[in-house]
């Protein structure tokens, strides 16, 4: 198995998953660990150099001047956290996780899945919330970030963001979440809950078709609704991670099973026939096991 040229990037860890699935609580769960620098959705690293396109990145796109600008960003953040490995959690990693991998030598994925109903509804969720402003943290966080051969791309996206409703009409609507392919034509064709319903799908089928053509040892996938102990102790194990009281005593602080399943139950049935639609497909494919 090819290992990072940088030692501070050895075995780095990737948690991979469609957005509201659970890749937050699983990134703050295992970033308790001493061992992790925890690097929570650093989306204008990964898109360096590659501004322009959709967040479906190939193994192409990991060209040398982009490998060494990613890697470097990452090991430096592990070297001034004093940690000995890395940790990173980016939902939009399921759709490139051979761009990922060309990237991170050797990197270990863990999928995380949650019911795509559940999740479907989140992320719309989420798009109402989150798609429009910028809090200051955030751009606080984004300004850092960013290089000065990125500001082009992202002061459109700005201006989208912070444009008022009433200049709906002039100005495209703001979107969030993983960039799939021709996000903004479906933006405008399909309602909102199609559109997260197939964000969900496209994540779910590119994440976990990558990953099961990798070794056993380099591919993990998991369930939020299964979360427990027993499935604590396999992640640790396969992120080759010493036993940690803190992860242990972060699980059983902040895993609450009743709030993985709750959505559907307020949703109407008009909304969960929506989103079955476009998911059915993929929902049978994982029930299957194939």
């Amino acid at each position: 198995m090819p290992s990072s040229p940088n030692p501070l990037l050895n075995r780095p860890i990737v948690i991979v998953g469609a957005p509201r699935s659970g890749t937050t609580f699983l990134g703050q769960l295992l970033g308790l660990h001493p061992n992790l620098a925890h690097f929570d959705e650093p989306r204008l690293t990964w898109r360096y150099g590659n501004d322009a396109k959709s967040d479906m990145l190939t193994p192409e796109d990991a060209r040398p001047e982009v490998c060494d600008y990613i890697r470097n960003v990452f090991a430096t953040a592990v070297g001034n956290a004093g940690k000995q490995r890395f940790l990173e959690k980016t939902p939009s990693n399921s759709l490139r996780m051979g761009f990922v991998e060309r990237v991170l030598p050797g990197c270990l994925f863990v999928h995380i899945l949650r019911d795509g109903i559940e999740s479907s509804l989140a992320i719309e969720q989420f798009w109402h919330k989150h798609a429009r402003g910028m809090p200051k943290a955030r751009l606080q966080r984004r300004l850092l970030e960013i290089r000065p051969r990125q500001i082009p791309y992202y002061l459109r996206e700005f201006a989208r963001r912070i444009a008022p409703r009433s200049f709906s009409g002039l100005v495209r609507p703001p979107v969030w979440g993983p960039r799939i392919p021709g996000l903004d034509g479906l933006v405008h064709d399909l309602s909102l809950l199609e559109v997260c319903a197939l964000q969900w799908r496209m994540c779910v089928e590119a994440a976990r078709q990558y990953g099961r053509t990798l070794p056993a040892d380099r591919y993990f996938e998991c369930r939020l609704e299964e979360m427990s102990p027993d499935l604590i102790r396999k992640l640790l194990e396969f992120c080759q991670l010493e036993d940690s009281p803190d992860v242990w005593r972060g699980f059983e602080q902040e895993f609450q099973p009743a709030q993985t399943r709750h959505r559907a139950a307020n949703a109407t049935p008009a909304e969960i026939a929506v989103v079955q639609r476009w998911l059915e497909p993929t929902i049978a494919w994982l029930q299957r096991g194939d």
